[in-house]
C-alpha cells in the first residue's frame, strides 16, 4: 500500500508527462523537468501516514486560515514587523488546537 504522498506524487508525475506533451517549447521543457526533478528526487524523512486521515479529508473543503495569537507572538525587533514561514505536514494537530 502506497503512503498519501507516494500517491499525490504519482498524480502530480502523470500530469506533468499529459503538460510535456501539449508544451513542446524549450522554456516549457526546460521548466517541466526542473519540477519533475523536484518530485523525484530522493528526499529523507519520515512518513507517518498509511491511510487518508480525516483531516485530509476535511481540507479539500475547507482551507484553514491561521489567526495571530498575541501571547505567541515572536518579537525579533520591536519597530519592524516579523514573518515566517510555517512549512510541514502536521497541520492536523494545528487544526485540532485551533490555531488555524
Amino acid at each position: 500500500m502506497s503512503n498519501l504522498s507516494q500517491r499525490k506524487r504519482a498524480e502530480m508525475l502523470e500530469y506533468l508527462n499529459h503538460l510535456k506533451e501539449i508544451h513542446t517549447d524549450d522554456e516549457s521543457r526546460i521548466a517541466l523537468s526542473k519540477i519533475e526533478t523536484a518530485l523525484t528526487e530522493k528526499k529523507y524523512g519520515l512518513v507517518w501516514e498509511e491511510h487518508e486521515e480525516e483531516v485530509d479529508k476535511k481540507l479539500i473543503h475547507n482551507i484553514p486560515v491561521f489567526k495571530e495569537v498575541e501571547d505567541k507572538k515572536i518579537v525579533a525587533d520591536e519597530n519592524k514587523d516579523f514573518n515566517f514561514l510555517l512549512e510541514g505536514d502536521n497541520l492536523h494537530s494545528l487544526w485540532s488546537s485551533g490555531r488555524c
